[in-house]
């Protein structure tokens, strides 16, 4: 019953197919076939006049046919078209001939205008002769029929013969059309034995003209065209027949066609379902189909206007076998080069690539070329084939043999011929295009497409080029990844292979690389790597050249991108790295096999390569800098720490140097310092691009025209830092607008932040700093700290390391953006205190809040280590040169110029300035300036090198109980007291702390001490006094002579004391006069100059007197003269 249904639905379609073909057709064609039927009926007119019954060969009808009222021929067909199998058949050929000829006639618009109408519709025929010029004769005659009386004759005659045509009619009009003569002149007309359908009615005709064909006697194109048709058919209908058991059973859901039937039975073939009978049908089908396509009725009739418009045969006669490899390539190419196919002749030529990737007997090139190689490579599968007698449905042996064309091993490699076929079956099969097409992948990829894929449209290579992104990830399967570079393999050996690249890209490949303007060339090898133009290294190049007028399209740069990327982490070197540089990799990388090892050996040799190679991999190096997926090592191990630190970058698709400055950016972090090895290639990549500045990409874009300006002598990476360094600080210090614009600025910084991080990152500091290092600081290992180290042991260092380590205690200090140690220990306080602080003056915001009580511990450490530092040498403080440049100029330059290059001052200037700041000569902005130094330094013995250098002894000795607690001034106080007390042997010492003494007399803010004990009283009663030179303090003072109860009690006693103290000072600084500027400035400054303007007064009085009175002697005494 499943068989008989199977058959019935298997007609039926023929019948729809052989229909749909007639209606395709247009009315001129009928017309034509119709008049080549009448004009064949014509030369055998004669043979119709006598009736068939009265043949010789047509006796049995006599006997069979008794039921018929009538003996003419209409009669006879009728009987004999209801005649069984059995009784057709054993009908002789004569006789059927005659039968198939009067069928035949019932077309022919001459036989029935002159014989059948004249004789049964004489009165009808004015009517009905109208219908013999319509495109449908027996649909005319048929409504004009109906239109008759139910008892008319003609009426009836008409109904018996448009029922002896059948429903299917018009889809042997072609067939007569294409075979009516030769049918004549063999006798082959042959009844329809198996009660087919549509053309499938003529088979025996078919049959009967092939067993007659000879060389002498050849069958014309149109008619063998028309016979392969239903062959084909029937061999279709074979193979339902046998398979009717197993399309049942593993086709229940999918049989609502026999084309959909016969594609599932395809899918199933291995199946232990799947008969023997049934799966060595379709093996043969197969590769029937292989080289024609025409087997596949699908395929033909889907494609049949598109092959023949695109002219696909190629000059064929139609006559001949087409592969279907030439028509699937043809077209492949008409789709690729921008015209639309039609929506059916896609969905075949989808479902042909599969059947190609699944079975390698379909594909001729394949079983001829690698008959030797698969019994020796694919053993197992070749051998499972043999022994179960079942064709390759899975894949497995083309995958086989596609792994030993990989292979490294030249004697586990396929033969150069077998290559090419499976070259050949890749392009044919366009397995790049979708992942579908190829089984095996199809298996081993969809869960992974499931997950990470999912929302991917399909078409174009989309899903293959999400599985190439997941390459390295998690979510990957190894299997997946196996498939999937097999197929990648080839694609890259061949630019057009990858649909989006090919679309985008066309036009640029045509117009720089010479690339073939059509998708499939028959007239042109194969174009790979390997015998024709390197499409994607031409690309590649034109992607990144200098000359304008030569540039790629956005979309095919993107492009190009996107597949160099996916490349990089399959393939380890650039082609044309690899052409330049062969005999630098067998010199120096003989041995680095593994997967991005060349390249890391080519860069760590960039100085030793040859100058063609040291330009490639230099170029190389930059767009791997500017592309960090071009660095398969980085790719394959930091893949994790870019999801989860830089997916902002990943989703957006732009890199330009982002990615690795994101990775170095949190490559101390904590899951980075545990991956040693996504850690190290980072550190690795910095380390290479010390080389050239060119390597750092966003230091590249934003500062090379300022290198080109300023930093021409510069060579490496750290020179031109250091010189563009020196350019900003330069300007900071003398106030003027940068000469270097923000951006530069900003890599500057970033690059002087690295540098600190890592003793590697800067090789002079390390070369000047070896020795200290393993003696000092061997044991740092942490970031920063080493540098840090050094710092602490300046006093130690020798002479080179002590200036390599001046410097960069110069840069940081002047901008603490590039002070790693002070970043990273403060990062909480910075976020806390000083969120939206320029970077470059953290340090001083943080010095604002450093004694707050919930200041970190560690970040205080720093702040005033940093600040210890900054008070050795003025130079170390931009603001205070800023603010006190005309003053240094004016009073302090000899202490300048007797400086040693790179080597601290020790606090010589700020002293210097302290004592003109206590003598009120500075300008008001270097005043305030250096309130802020005295200020910190009147909390901190340690920020006055000047102080510890000369109290050293008294400090240990008299202060030492304060040493070690927390600085509040405590070792200054202690100082004062013990030189208020006579307790300072130390001449220098003395002088040292009567000059802190009297700072604090020009400045109370400089007393942080006093200032604190009379805050409520300053506020109370001196809230209105200005500050600067004394007047606060004046306040103060004024009020404990005048009214010393209205004073705290605290700020009363320390207020006494000060007094003291400044009584001591003043003795102890004063110095006589050395000209009478400085007498004059002493007698202004003195508490007593009131007493010395009295004694001026009187000795100016006194001689006046004396002038007066010895004046009139003198004239007396003249008088007397004259006289």
């Amino acid at each position: 019953m499943k068989s008989d249904c199977l058959l019935f639905l298997l007609l039926s379609w023929l019948c729809c197919a052989a229909g749909d073909s007639n209606s395709d057709s247009s009315s001129g064609s009928k017309r034509t076939r119709r008049a080549s039927i009448e004009a064949s009926n014509n030369a055998a007119a004669a043979q119709q006049l006598h009736s068939i019954v009265d043949l010789p060969e047509c006796q049995d009808l006599r006997k069979y046919c008794t039921h018929q009222t009538t003996s003419d021929n209409l009669a006879m067909l009728e009987c004999a078209l209801s005649f069984s199998s059995s009784q057709v058949e054993a009908l002789p050929d004569r006789c059927q001939h005659a039968l198939w000829l009067q069928q035949r006639q019932l077309q022919s618009s001459t036989w029935l205008e002159q014989t059948l109408l004249p004789t049964y519709c004489a009165a009808e025929q004015s009517k009905l002769v109208t219908c013999f010029n319509a495109v449908d004769m027996w649909s005319c005659l048929e409504d004009q029929r109906q239109q008759l009386p139910q008892s008319n004759s003609c009426q009836q005659l008409l109904r018996r013969a448009y029922a002896t045509l059948g429903q299917d009619y018009a889809s042997v009009t072609e067939f007569y059309s294409a075979c009516g003569s030769l049918v004549e002149s063999q006798q082959c007309g042959r009844m329809n034995v198996e009660h087919l359908h549509a053309q499938l009615s003529q088979l025996g005709t078919a049959q009967c003209l092939m067993a007659h064909s000879s060389q002498a006697k050849p069958i014309d194109i149109s008619c063998k065209l028309a016979i392969t048709g239903i062959e084909q058919q029937h061999t279709m209908l074979e193979l339902m027949r046998v398979c009717a058991d197993e399309h049942a059973a593993l086709c229940g859901q999918e049989s609502h066609s026999p084309a959909a039937g016969y594609k599932c039975l395809i899918k199933h073939k291995n199946d232990p379902l799947m008969g023997a009978a049934c799966a060595a049908q379709i093996a043969l089908r197969d590769q029937q189909m292989g080289h024609d396509y025409r087997v596949s009725h699908g395929l033909a009739k889907a494609c049949k206007d598109d092959i023949k418009q695109h002219h696909c045969r190629r000059g064929v006669s139609e006559d001949k076998q087409v592969r279907l490899a030439q028509i699937l390539l043809c077209l492949e190419s008409v789709s690729k080069n921008g015209t639309r196919l039609a929506p059916d002749c896609l969905v075949e030529l989808s479902d042909h690539r599969r059947m190609l990737m699944s079975d390698y007997q379909l594909s001729p090139e394949l079983l001829s070329d690698c008959a030797d190689d698969i019994p020796k490579f694919c053993p197992q599968q070749h051998k499972a084939q043999l022994v179960n007698g079942l064709s390759s449905s899975g894949g497995e042996i083309i995958h086989c043999l596609l792994e030993h064309v990989r292979a490294r091993r030249p004697q586990r490699r396929v033969t150069a011929q077998c290559q090419r076929g499976l070259e050949m079956l890749i392009k044919v099969s366009d397995a790049g295009e979708d992942w579908r097409v190829d089984p095996v992948l199809r298996r081993a990829c969809k869960p992974v497409v499931d997950v990470a894929c999912k929302d991917v449209e399909g078409g174009e290579a989309r899903v293959m080029s999400c599985l190439m992104e997941r390459i390295g990830t998690p979510i990957m399967l190894p299997n997946c990844e196996q498939a999937l570079l097999i197929i990648e393999y080839f694609v890259a050996r061949d630019f057009k292979l990858d649909p989006q690249l090919y679309k985008h890209c066309r036009d640029d490949a045509i117009k720089y690389c010479r690339a073939k303007r059509q998708w499939d060339d028959a007239q042109d090898v194969q174009m790979d790597p390997e015998r024709g133009p390197m499409i994607l290294p031409c690309l590649h190049r034109m992607a990144y050249s200098d000359d304008d007028k030569q540039t790629l399209r956005k979309d095919c740069f993107r492009e190009v991108k996107r597949v160099m990327r996916q490349r990089a982490i399959s393939v380890d070197l650039m082609p044309e790295v690899e052409d330049y540089c062969l005999s630098d990799l067998s010199l120096f990388c003989g041995e680095r096999t593994e997967k991005g090892a060349e390249m890391e050996c080519l860069q760590n040799k960039l100085e030793e390569l040859q100058p063609e190679c040291k330009a490639m991999v230099t170029k190389y190096t930059e767009e791997e800098a500017a592309n960090v997926e071009l660095n398969p090592v980085i790719m394959s191990v930091c893949a994790e720490a870019m999801q989860q630190h830089c997916s902002d970058i990943l989703q957006s698709g732009k890199d330009n140097g982002n990615m690795m400055d994101c990775l170095i950016a949190h490559k101390n972090d904590a899951d980075l310092r545990k991956d040693l090895r996504c850690r190290a290639a980072i550190e690795h990549f910095q380390i290479i691009s010390l080389k050239s500045y060119h390597f750092t990409t966003k230091f590249k874009d934003a500062c090379r025209p300022w290198v080109s300006r300023f930093c021409v002598a510069s060579a490496t990476k750290n020179e031109v830092v250091a010189c563009l360094s020196e350019v900003m600080r330069n300007d900071t210090i003398k106030a003027q607008r940068p000469q270097i614009p923000k951006e530069c600025r900003q890599q500057v910084k970033a690059q002087l932040y690295q540098q600190r991080e890592s003793i590697a990152l800067d090789p002079k500091l390390g070369q000047a700093c070896k020795f200290e290092l393993e003696q000092y600081c061997a044991d740092q290992k942490a970031p920063g700290q080493a540098l840090e180290c050094l710092i602490q042991k300046t006093s130690r260092l020798g002479k080179a390391c002590h200036h390599a380590i001046f410097m960069i205690k110069k840069s940081e200090l002047a901008d603490s953006g590039t002070d790693y140690t002070l970043l990273n220990t403060c990062k909480e306080m910075v976020f806390k205190y000083c969120p939206s602080t320029d970077s470059a003056k953290l340090l001083d915001c943080l010095k604002t809040y450093k004694d707050d009580r919930n200041f970190d511990q560690r970040c205080h450490l720093v702040v005033v280590n940093r600040m210890i530092e900054q008070n050795t040498d003025f130079r170390f403080n931009p603001t205070l040169q800023s603010a006190c440049g005309k003053n240094i100029d004016s009073y302090c330059s000899h202490i300048v110029a007797t400086a040693q290059p790179n080597e601290e001052l020790n606090g010589k200037v700020i002293k210097c300035l302290k004592d003109k700041f206590r003598q009120s000569k500075l300008d008001e902005k270097c005043a305030k300036e250096m309130i802020k130094i005295l200020q910190e330094q009147a909390l901190n013995y340690k920020l006055n090198p000047v102080l510890q250098h000369f109290c050293k002894s008294e400090i240990q000795e008299l202060c030492k109980s304060h040493m070690e607690a927390d600085e509040h001034g405590q070792v200054e106080e202690c100082l004062k007291a013990a030189f208020l007390q006579k307790q300072l042997i130390n001449r220098e010492c003395q002088i040292e702390v009567a000059s802190l003494i009297a700072e604090s007399k020009a400045d109370i803010h400089v007393d942080p001490i006093l200032e604190s004990a009379c805050t409520v009283d300053l506020l109370r009663y001196c809230s209105k006094v200005t500050n600067g030179n004394g007047r606060k303090l004046s306040c103060l003072k004024t009020l404990l002579r005048e009214t010393p109860n209205s004073l705290e009690a605290d700020c009363r006693e320390k207020l006494q004391r000060r007094i003291e103290m400044f009584h001591n000072a003043d003795d102890a600084l004063a110095l006589p006069p050395e000209d009478m500027q400085q007498l004059v400035q002493q007698v202004v400054a003195s508490p007593a100059r009131k007493f010395f303007l009295v004694i001026l007064m009187s000795a100016t009085g006194l001689i006046f007197l004396m002038g007066l009175a010895l004046g009139r002697a003198t004239k007396r005494a003249m008088g007397l003269k004259n006289k």
